[in-house]
């Protein structure tokens, strides 16, 4: 009788127990285990970022936002831009979301009201040089224009824009065209911008050595790891990514600065009045430090310095960059489209 005493009294502890304890504890809390954080909506979002990094992004999101879903319409800058600008056209779109590397481009969107204002919280200390007009849009990692080659073909360095003027890259240097990449676009137009460290000389002395001409950085950074190109002017974390994987490419940010390519997430103001606490959502999570270090393992350079302690990576404090003048890029993209192509012919 005792021994059965004993155990009803165990087995009445083990249930009380049971009872008493929270959900966090027997179950895991909040965003650690996909928990529901009462967000629920659907965004569409429409992007020009590469297909496998974006898509790592937004399955780490939907784990931690369980009630949002998000579809994703991916191409390159201008691409994207027809897709959405015939869409606003003919009367909307279904983009909540838009990411990609036209900051004009999204100035203008912004000019037509067209862009929901969003500032997080987090963003406070990030530096104004990226962050747009008052909660337009946001850099969430940052990208620059800079120089990679190929090691088994240049022995020694560049170390600024001029050197890759020189005889070792005759017939052998490539950028992206800027009439089809908006971040090709965005070099050419900081490098008239800054005409006494670059400026149309440069890329007179380019067309000069027979400088070849790629639609894509993809295509930029294949070429320059086999070797066909012996430099190419390409995003930072595509070459950054290749040498860690042990392509023999290297890269270096120019001496006299590099450019950022502005990549702005916005939030566009027609979605869907139940999507806009999701499509918050998203920006807000853009700015966790686990994610910024997700940035970090993909190759970025992270708006959050902090989240890139202990990697490979430069901080935003660490890269010299050019001068950008948003009003001349938005002013003067069509003359400086039409000289580039009369200077270079359609390649």
């Amino acid at each position: 009788m005792k021994r059965f005493v004993s155990l009803m009294a165990c087995v009445l502890l083990v249930f009380s127990l049971a009872a008493c304890s929270s959900p966090s504890e027997s179950q895991g809390s909040g965003s650690d285990a996909g928990g529901d954080n009462g967000i629920t909506g659907n965004l569409v979002l429409y992007t020009s970022e590469p297909q496998d990094l974006v898509s790592e992004m937004i399955a780490d999101f939907e784990d931690k936002y369980p009630g949002v879903h998000v579809d994703l319409y991916r191409s390159g800058t201008g691409d994207v831009k027809t897709k959405l600008t015939t869409e606003l056209e003919a009367g909307g779109t279904d983009a909540c979301i838009v990411w990609f590397a036209d900051l004009g481009y999204m100035y203008d969107l912004d000019d037509q009201g067209l862009i929901l204002h969003y500032s997080p919280a987090s963003v406070a200390n990030v530096p104004d040089d990226y962050k747009y007009n008052d909660g337009m849009g946001h850099e969430v990692r940052a990208i620059y224009s800079v120089l990679a080659y190929n090691t088994t073909k240049i022995s020694t360095p560049p170390a600024d824009w001029n050197d890759v003027t020189t005889a070792d890259y005759t017939g052998s240097l490539a950028l992206a065209n800027p009439s089809y990449s908006g971040g090709a676009m965005t070099t050419l137009a900081v490098h008239i911008q800054n005409e006494s460290q670059v400026g149309w000389n440069w890329y007179q002395a380019l067309a000069d050595n027979d400088v070849k001409m790629e639609q894509s950085n993809g295509t930029l950074l294949t070429k320059v790891s086999s070797g066909e190109y012996n430099g190419v002017v390409v995003v930072d974390y595509l070459p950054r990514n290749a040498k860690n994987d042990g392509s023999p490419v290297d890269y270096v940010y120019p001496a006299s600065g590099s450019v950022l390519i502005p990549t702005p997430i916005c939030l566009l103001s027609s979605m869907p009045e139940e999507s806009v606490e999701a499509a918050k959502a998203f920006v807000d999570y853009m700015y966790e430090i686990e994610t910024q270090k997700l940035f970090v393992e993909q190759g970025y350079v992270p708006i959050i310095s902090e989240a890139a302690e202990g990697s490979d990576v430069p901080t935003i404090d660490d890269i010299k960059v050019l001068p950008m003048d948003v009003e001349y890029m938005r002013t003067n993209s069509s003359d400086l489209l039409a000289k580039f192509s009369e200077m270079f012919g359609t390649q």
